[in-house]
C-alpha cells in the first residue's frame, strides 16, 4: 500500500508485562504502511522489556538514562524525538487498536489539510477484555471553540489520538512538568492553533482497571495547574475560567465525599458553587431527595 504519510506509534510502558504484548500486536496488525512502532520503557521493574524484545526488530525500544522512571510526558517526548514520521499516534501500554484505525485516521489528514488532530470513538473494556461502555456518546460532535477542551477533556484516552507532527512541534510537545494530566494540557494547546476532527467509528478498546481510580484525585488537582497555564497563554474568557474552576472543585468535592473526607468535601463543593452558582443549582435539582 502506497500512502502519503509515514506514521510513528508511541507507546510509553511502565510495568506493563501483563498487557503490553496484546497492545503491540494490535499495532502490528494495522492495515497501513509505513508504520514505525516505538516503545519507551519508563523504568519498568517487571518483565516488560523482555516481552517487548520478543517483537524485535519490528518494534524499537527506548530507555531513559539510567533506565529511570520519568513519567508518560517525558516518555512520549523521547519517542517523538526519535522519529521523523509525518503523523504521530499515541497508544497506551494496555489499550488495543482495531486493525483499520491508522488507515482511517491518516485518510482524514489526507482529505482535510487544516486538521491537526484526529481522535476516534471506541469501547471501554475491563482487565479480561469484557465490554463495559462506549467511550463517546453517539451524538457527540467536535466543538469549534478552544474553550470546549479547556472546560472538559472530552478525549478519553491518548490511544484515540493521531496528530500532525508539525503542529505538535509548534506547541512544544508534552509539558514535562506534569506527571499526570499532560495529555489534557497538550490537547488544549493544540486546540488553540488547529482544527480537530472526531472520527465516530469505534476503532480502539480502552482498558479500564482499578489502578486508574487511585489517580483520579491527583488528576483533578493537576487540573488547576493546567488551567493556570492555559489562561496565562491564551485569552480565554473569565466565564470559561470560572466554569472550569467550578468543575474541578466539584469533582474534588464529590471524590472527597465518596471517600468520607467530609470537611474537605464541603470546602470544594462550596467553592464550586461560588465559581458557577447556576450550574451548581442545576446539578442539585437533578439529585434525588433521599427520605
Amino acid at each position: 500500500m502506497n500512502n502519503s504519510y509515514s506514521v510513528a506509534v508511541i507507546i510509553p510502558a511502565y510495568n506493563s508485562a501483563k498487557f503490553i504484548q496484546k497492545t503491540i500486536v494490535s499495532a502490528l496488525q494495522q492495515d497501513y504502511e509505513p508504520i514505525e512502532i516505538i516503545v519507551i520503557n519508563d523504568g519498568s521493574i517487571d518483565n516488560t522489556v523482555r516481552k517487548v524484545e520478543d517483537f524485535a526488530p519490528r518494534v524499537r525500544i527506548l530507555h531513559h538514562p539510567n533506565k529511570a522512571n520519568r513519567g508518560p510526558a517525558v516518555s512520549r517526548n523521547l519517542g517523538i524525538k526519535s522519529t521523523d514520521a509525518d503523523l504521530i499516534a499515541f497508544l497506551d501500554h494496555d489499550d488495543i487498536w482495531h486493525p483499520t484505525k491508522i488507515r482511517e485516521q491518516a485518510t482524514i489528514f489526507e482529505n482535510y489539510p487544516d486538521v491537526g488532530l484526529v481522535h476516534t470513538n471506541g469501547y471501554a473494556i475491563d482487565e479480561n477484555d469484557r465490554f463495559l461502555y462506549e467511550l463517546m456518546p453517539r451524538d457527540f460532535r467536535e466543538p469549534d471553540k478552544p474553550e470546549a477542551m479547556l472546560l472538559s477533556c472530552y478525549i478519553k484516552t491518548p490511544s484515540s489520538v493521531m496528530v500532525r507532527r508539525d503542529f505538535l512541534e509548534r506547541v512544544g510537545m508534552f509539558y514535562q512538568g506534569f506527571r499526570i494530566a499532560s495529555d489534557h494540557d497538550l490537547w488544549i494547546r493544540m486546540k488553540e492553533i488547529t482544527r480537530f476532527y472526531f472520527l465516530a467509528k469505534h476503532l480502539l478498546s480502552f482498558r479500564e482497571h482499578s489502578t486508574q481510580l487511585s489517580r483520579q484525585r491527583a488528576m483533578w488537582e493537576a487540573g488547576f495547574d493546567v488551567l493556570k497555564r492555559a489562561t496565562a497563554r491564551y485569552p480565554y474568557s473569565l466565564e470559561a475560567k470560572r466554569r472550569r474552576l467550578a468543575v474541578l472543585h466539584y469533582r474534588l468535592g464529590m471524590w472527597d465525599l465518596m471517600n468520607r473526607h467530609y470537611r474537605r468535601s464541603f470546602k470544594n463543593l462550596f467553592l464550586a458553587f461560588v465559581s458557577d452558582p447556576y450550574r451548581s443549582i442545576s446539578i442539585l435539582r437533578r439529585v434525588p431527595i433521599i427520605r
